[in-house]
């Protein structure tokens, strides 16, 4: 058989079982040439299907955190590629060898995992016959397919890239801050990025390695990209007052709980000198870059191996980003709220108005929000001290009531806690679980030298209740704060910087603007500016419950495989103008049809790599046929 025709068969198949629309991990059908076809006419769910198999593969393994004590963190890998838009199949460790013979895989471990021997070698095996193995957080006993002579274990660090043009590390910005995992010593493998530790900065080991072993490729990310995540997004348990910064850029230390003092960043290599004041913020989303590193390992791999991987755009209309702006309601001045809605109506812009108990706003201006598609969302209270307005579930509940009562709603969907007060670890997000609340947006700054990126990165995230047994994921959709109130907090000009920030990353820059502060001089000019300097970057504004919503549907559509390179995507609810991405090899087919009608894609370019782009409306059942 031709050589040139099998790859070109297989890169066809590849191509069409990846044209799909396929969200929240839905395994798609692929197959390597030669292989017979089997239509399934069932949807394809969470788990391999007959008829329809990933080339991205994610074993997972449930490990003892008395063995890792990060290891409940591991299951979160899941949600990374969910939220990237990836599909994959899920595969527990005892399930690996049902990979045997497979020559199309991209092979993600989640951990340091612990394998038998037959296991072991078996994934060696498959490496050495073409397929790409991907670690994170260690070897899984797997040094010599890694192409590493040892690993030293790490508790804390620093990557810094030496590679500066490899597609895995390159234009890479943030201080890259990790926790746990390991440093490798690289034998055959090419070290693409070392990790720092100490005060000093000495190097540890390599934090990215890249062998080829055999006729495959193994890519090593050693230190717990997967737990750093996590952790910089759910930080600590707030139990006290954190650290404060040296100086006076960030007194945390304030004798009121809230967000900030979880965080586990690092005030001195984490932060960024902003314009004009040359004052040191969280400028850069580290766990966004972490997040990258993973996603581009596997693109890597997949391009380097020739598959034609699929991925769901995060935004609709191929959106590069969203941005959003909040309000809360302190003093519900109803003069102040009114000329906040001015503002935001002269902008053409529909924001999220967080309301304060007790006492709110007039209930005809309720009706006004709701009438101009504005979102009315609580602003929970555990500030004030009183017996209502403490920490307690009593109280939010209390609150959420009241709330619903004041406005005439049925349901809310998003909250943000005055302060950003915050106790404990998760405790409000499993509250805002109960009430029937979505999403969350009180992780953010409080302080002049928290603003930016404190508690992850610019993408929305359901977060993991690691405290659950077995672990489980909260329907909460935390949308991180950037920073409160432009002139009266920070300068006008930092609102750019972190939207630059937020954008780069494909995210949601969002904004905090208090009614309070509305007829203070520069303030509405400074909401307009970032308004406008937002859409001309091409960025939409959005409500969070606009964010929830699209987050939600995203993740629920479903692919039907059929004969051929023909499948039919069905989604529950509508999904307007979404964006299909399709990673490109080469010589990858290029057209594309919907209901039997042509529709057009372009190049498009993410992370550095090369995909097709085809944008659709997904609504109840849409064929889609990729030549």
């Amino acid at each position: 058989m031709n050589h040139d025709t099998t790859r070109r068969d297989f890169l066809r198949a590849s191509a069409a079982a990846g044209g799909c629309l396929v969200l929240g991990g839905l395994p798609v059908a692929q197959r390597p040439a030669g292989a017979e076809e089997q239509p399934s006419n069932e949807p394809v769910a969470a788990s391999a299907k007959a008829g329809g198999r990933s080339s991205l593969i994610v074993v997972t393994q449930a490990v003892s955190r008395d063995v890792d004590p990060r290891a409940g963190a591991w299951i979160y890998i899941t949600e990374i590629l969910h939220r990237a838009g990836l599909f994959f199949e899920e595969l527990p460790a005892s399930d690996v060898p049902s990979l045997a013979g497979r020559s199309d895989a991209i092979i993600l471990l989640a951990g340091n995992l612990r394998f038998s021997t037959g296991q072991r070698e078996l994934l060696s095996s498959l490496v050495e016959k073409g397929n790409s193995l991907v670690g994170l957080a260690g070897t899984s006993g797997l040094d010599e397919v890694f192409g590493v002579s040892g690993i030293t274990p790490l508790a804390e660090g620093w990557m810094k890239v030496t590679a500066e043009e490899h597609p895995i590390t390159a234009g890479l910005c943030s201080s890259l801050h990790v926790f746990g995992g390991c440093a490798a010593k690289p034998a055959s493998a090419a070290s693409l990025a070392d990790v720092l530790w100490g005060v000093k900065g000495a190097v540890k080991g390599s934090a990215v390695v890249e062998n080829r072993f055999g006729q495959g490729r193994a890519i090593l990310l050693a230190p717990d990209l997967i737990f750093s995540i996590v952790h910089m997004q759910q930080g600590v348990p707030v139990l006290q007052d954190g650290k404060p910064a040296p100086g006076e850029s960030a007194r945390v230390d304030d004798g009121i709980l809230k967000a900030e003092d979880g965080m586990v960043l690092d005030w001195q290599r984490d932060r960024t000198a902003m314009q004009p004041d040359g004052e040191p913020v969280f400028l850069e989303p580290i766990s966004d870059e972490l997040r990258e590193i993973i996603l581009r390992a596997v693109f890597h791999a997949a391009r380097e191996q020739g598959v034609a991987l699929p991925m769901l755009w995060y935004w609709p209309q191929g959106l590069k980003a969203v941005g959003h702006i909040s309000h809360d309601s302190d003093g519900n001045d109803p003069a102040k709220a009114e000329a906040m809605r001015v503002v935001m109506n002269r902008c053409k812009v529909k924001s999220t108005w967080c309301i304060l108990y007790p006492g709110g706003y007039p209930k005809p201006f309720y009706e006004a929000l709701k009438s101009e598609q504005f979102e009315v969302a609580l602003h929970y209270d555990a500030h004030s001290g009183g017996e209502q307005t403490s920490w307690s579930k009593d109280n939010f509940v209390l609150q959420h009531q009241w709330l619903l009562q004041e406005s005439g709603l049925e349901g809310i969907v998003t909250n943000k806690n005055h302060y950003t007060r915050w106790e404990d670890r998760l405790d409000c997000l499993r509250w805002c679980e109960a009430v029937g609340i979505h999403s969350d947006q009180t992780r953010g700054p409080s302080k002049k030298g928290t603003i930016g990126f404190p508690l992850g990165g610019s993408q929305p995230y359901f977060p993991l209740d690691d405290q659950a047994d077995p672990p489980r994921f909260l329907d909460v959709l935390e949308v991180n704060m950037l920073t409160q109130d432009l002139v009266v907090v920070c300068p006008a000009e930092y609102g750019r910087q972190l939207l630059d920030s937020a954008l780069r990353h494909h995210g949601v820059a969002h904004f905090l603007f208090h009614p309070a502060h509305v007829l203070k001089p520069g303030v509405a000019d400074a909401i307009s500016d970032l308004i406008d300097y937002g859409r001309s970057q091409g960025m939409q504004w959005w409500t969070s419950e606009q964010i929830y919503r699209w987050e939600k549907r995203r993740r629920a559509v479903t692919a039907r495989f059929e004969a051929g390179n023909r499948l039919t995507l069905r989604a529950a609810e509508p999904l307007h103008e979404a964006t299909l991405l399709v990673l490109s090899p080469p010589d990858a087919p290029q057209s594309f049809s919907l209901n039997g009608r042509p529709a057009p894609s372009q190049r498009w370019t993410l992370y550095g790599f090369e995909f097709q782009a085809v944008t659709a409306d997904i609504e109840g059942e849409v064929a889609l046929e990729i030549g």
